[in-house]
């Protein structure tokens, strides 16, 4: 395995010994501040084992049967418990991670494993609770393991009594949060279960982290979380474990300089070697699933410089990016792209960082195993081009260069709408909805100008009217009740005024991925988009209404238009309907292929 080790060690962010380099002057400063003690000699470069003793349906999805009720440890043991089938549970804790697993992890060129656990694997569960344990023999197994391979470990107690959130990583998920208060925590209970693992690790030599919780609520006030890590820091250090060991303290959905300004007032400096937690995931939420892969570049870059701020571990990330970044290019290349991106980065963190997760049956994108064998993590980091933040992105460039070199949307064009979640519109014979991220046929419409335009040429301005054509020759419309679907013909509920996001009214032409607002000249209503229904309720101009409007670019040539295989014949006569009202088609600044074809479909209207 030495072969394999030696490429896995060259993929680590510039190797582990400038990581090491780079770690001792940012402990050197640290200690010279006041705040931590250089008690670590390497950073942490490893994998959650996550899916083994705390269940999740993403690692642990082949025990979930895919019931919607069961989504969460909580109630796949009350479904276990009800049918006698508990030994399902223990034959899951045998299997699921075993020895051969530590070495393959430090044959992968890996140091550390984060281990995930709930409380009940250390006190057992609480009255009524139908969760299993204790099962500490089987965290001791984890630790031999890992002493036996020369991996370090950090214990993460990943759920508190009670809940940190209403979420499943805590074990038990209880969505709405109407169900879940903060109060509900337990925190005295937390604290017992860290000094039970404090005092039962405190001399192993493999054990050098240990976080108290995982991912707590926002909603649990600051103040009240930092009074609770000092807490925490006090309990675990008096049962034993010395500064040789870190506390790792989460941060997550809060912003780490506001939290780090409350724990510094609350700890007053007392606690040696603590650092935070933080947990980057790109996939999540709405803004992940708009935002285009050169925005997530720049965001991993925003992670880079806020780990150098900070004493802190990235305890979570994944390959895995929003609808719309992943569905850009072929995936293993943005993969690879986004991966190189992140190693970079997180090299800045002073207490490194680990890969959630060890297995997953999800793909690469969450499989480190799989991801090390495709090599998604190979290759030298890329170097992104200078910006200050202010005009275009010379990345954005780089990574679509057809839209560059011909920014503009003409009529003709073929565009996709993608809303404020990342998806497209779409059509489905009558129906208009906003399913799914892809920008496929049916995600396809044709700029074509309408009936009443005036003024009309090859360029789609702020301020024109126009007809977007779908895929099956009909155009998309709203009615006078707002409801939106697909006509045939050139009804008037047809006719859409684009106006700029920004700056409305200023006739500027239109680019690609602008941001508009479509309004029917009918009615005044502008297309929204909720969950995945396309309605257009009010004559507001809010988020609901923003679209982003992309043109199809061939991926082998630079702004063809509307090439010869994308657009079918019935697509083709709707537009050139409209065009024999407004101009002929050799006026049209419309590419040489469209124009031929918009020409040959006109003849035949006529002959008709």
């Amino acid at each position: 395995m030495e072969e394999i080790s030696n490429a896995a060690h060259a993929l680590l962010p510039h190797g582990l010994d400038a990581y090491e380099e780079k770690l001792e002057f940012f402990l050197r400063d640290q200690v010279s501040a006041g705040t931590i003690v250089p008690a670590h000699r390497r950073p942490w470069c490893g994998v959650n084992l996550g899916g083994w003793l705390l269940l999740e349906p993403g690692p642990s999805a082949p025990l979930f049967p895919g019931e919607p009720q069961l989504r969460c440890e909580w109630s796949l043991m009350e479904s276990l418990r009800s049918r006698q089938a508990l030994h399902v549970l223990h034959r899951h804790r045998e299997t699921f991670i075993r020895k051969e697993d530590f070495r393959a992890i430090r044959d992968m060129g890996l140091n550390s494993v984060r281990v995930p656990f709930g409380y009940w694997v250390v006190l057992g569960p609480g009255a009524g609770e139908p969760y299993v344990g204790p099962a500490l023999d089987i965290l001791d197994r984890a630790v031999e393991w890992a002493e036996e391979y020369n991996l370090e470990v950090l214990l993460d107690l990943h759920g508190c009594p009670g809940g940190e959130s209403p979420d499943a990583p805590c074990g038990r998920r209880q969505r709405p949060e109407s169900k879940w208060a903060w109060q509900q925590w337990r925190r005295l209970e937390t604290l017992k279960a860290l000094e039970v693992v404090a005092q039962r690790y405190s001399g192993r030599k493999s054990v050098t982290g240990i976080a108290v919780c995982n991912e707590p609520s926002r909603l649990i006030p600051a103040d009240i979380l930092a009074r609770f890590y000092d807490e925490a820091v006090d309990v675990i250090r008096k049962a034993g474990m010395t500064d040789r060991v870190t506390v790792v303290l989460p941060v997550f959905q809060r912003c780490l300089r506001t939290f780090e300004a409350v724990w510094r007032q609350v700890s007053r400096g007392r606690h040696s070697n603590t650092c935070f937690d933080v947990h980057y995931y790109h996939c999540f939420e709405d803004t992940w699933n708009r935002m285009t892969l050169a925005e997530h570049l720049r965001a991993v870059e925003d992670h880079g410089r806020e780990l150098q701020e900070f004493p802190a571990v990235v305890g979570e990330w994944s390959l895995a990016l929003g609808g719309r970044a992943a569905s850009a290019m072929c995936p293993k290349e943005a993969m690879n792209l986004f991966g190189r991106a992140q190693l970079q980065a997180y090299s800045k963190a002073s207490r490194g960082w680990f890969f959630w997760n060890w297995r997953d049956g999800a793909g690469p994108a969450w499989d480190f195993r799989t991801c090390f064998q495709e090599g998604l993590l190979e290759g030298t980091a890329p170097t992104l081009p200078a910006w200050n933040g202010q005009g275009e992105d010379p990345l954005e460039r780089l990574l679509e260069p057809a839209a560059s070199e011909d920014p503009f949307v003409r009529y003709g064009d073929a565009v996709c709408l993608r809303c404020s979640s990342g998806r497209c519109i779409d059509v489905e014979r009558s129906k208009v909805s906003a399913r799914w991220f892809e920008g496929g046929d049916w995600q396809t419409f044709i700029v074509c100008p309408a009936s009443s335009s005036a003024g009309f040429s090859g360029a789609v301005r702020d301020g024109d009217v126009i007809r977007l054509l779908a895929h099956s020759g009909v155009s998309l419309g709203i009615s006078m009740g707002g409801k939106v679907l697909c006509r045939p013909g050139s009804s008037i509920n047809c006719e859409l005024t684009v106006l700029l996001k920004e700056n409305p009214g200023c006739r500027r032409q239109l680019r690609h991925k602008d941001e508009v607002h479509l309004q029917c000249r009918n009615s005044g209503r502008v297309l929204d988009v909720e969950g995945s229904r396309a309605a257009a309720r009010f004559q507001d101009f809010g988020e609901w209404q923003s679209l982003s409007i992309e043109r199809k670019l061939p991926p082998d040539a630079c702004s063809k238009g509307l090439n010869e295989a994308s657009a079918p014949e019935i697509i083709l006569e709707e537009a050139a309907r409209s065009l024999k009202r407004t101009s002929a088609v050799a006026e049209l600044a419309l590419p040489s292929p469209l124009r031929t074809r918009l020409a040959g479909a006109q003849a035949r209207l006529t002959a008709v």
